[in-house]
């Protein structure tokens, strides 16, 4: 019996292996694309902010919003090194750290709403914008600062309480992220099924392991 479930286990395990495979390369994908949509947003936005606040770009001298400009224009320039920071993290992507329990929609997208776990990471990587407009005297605060007249660009990690910056407002994904997190949705589910199967298999060997010792002492 022991030598069927050995058997099953590495079929199963050989069928887990592309999905897992697959999930890297959308990981890839989603990465590359994000990076591409922050040094976008990161510009538009910028601008966005100095139309909007008209008043605290007006009183700028020429000298110091040339330093904000330059500032902006590192973000841009440092989008996949800020981006791969955030994304690489392996509890962002279940095929790096796959856990049995986890919840089979994880993953999933419902209209505009987002998978909770990678929106976050993605509000963080625009919140490095929200750093520079407070520097700069907009009516943001990203380092935590809780005065009623700021734009909180703010939260609090869940494991240090330390002050994160993320962008809090509405916030629209391009198609090509939406539709690379659908596939990794797609591969996930599939994966979680046949790990869960693998999981099973090794609980019966070892109740089995366990069993064969108990008989033969």
């Amino acid at each position: 019996m022991s030598k069927e479930i050995d058997r099953l286990l590495e079929k199963k395990e050989a069928e887990l292996s592309p999905f897992r495979s697959r999930m890297e390369e959308l990981k890839g994908e989603f990465t590359e694309e994000t990076v591409d949509f922050a040094s976008k947003w990161f510009r538009k936005t910028a601008r966005d902010y100095v139309t909007k606040y008209t008043d605290v770009t007006l009183s700028m001298s020429q000298q110091k919003m040339a330093s904000m400009k330059t500032r902006v224009n590192e973000l841009v320039k440092n989008s996949e090194k800020i981006v791969k920071g955030e994304l690489d993290n392996p509890e962002l992507w279940w095929h790096l750290e796959p856990h049995l329990h986890d919840s089979v929609d994880r993953y999933e997208q419902v209209a505009d709403k987002y998978p909770e776990v990678l929106d976050r990471a993605v509000r963080s990587v625009l919140g490095h914008l929200g750093v520079v407009l407070e520097e700069f005297g907009f009516t943001v605060t990203a380092s935590g600062n809780k005065s009623i007249r700021y734009e909180f660009w703010f939260e609090h990690s869940d494991e240090t309480r330390e002050t994160v910056p993320c962008y809090p407002h509405l916030l629209s994904w391009t198609e090509e992220m939406q539709d690379t997190i659908r596939r990794y949705n797609a591969q996930y589910v599939e994966a979680l099924r046949l790990y869960g199967e693998i999981q099973q298999l090794k609980e019966e060997k070892k109740r089995q392991e366990a069993l064969t010792r108990w008989d033969f002492t």
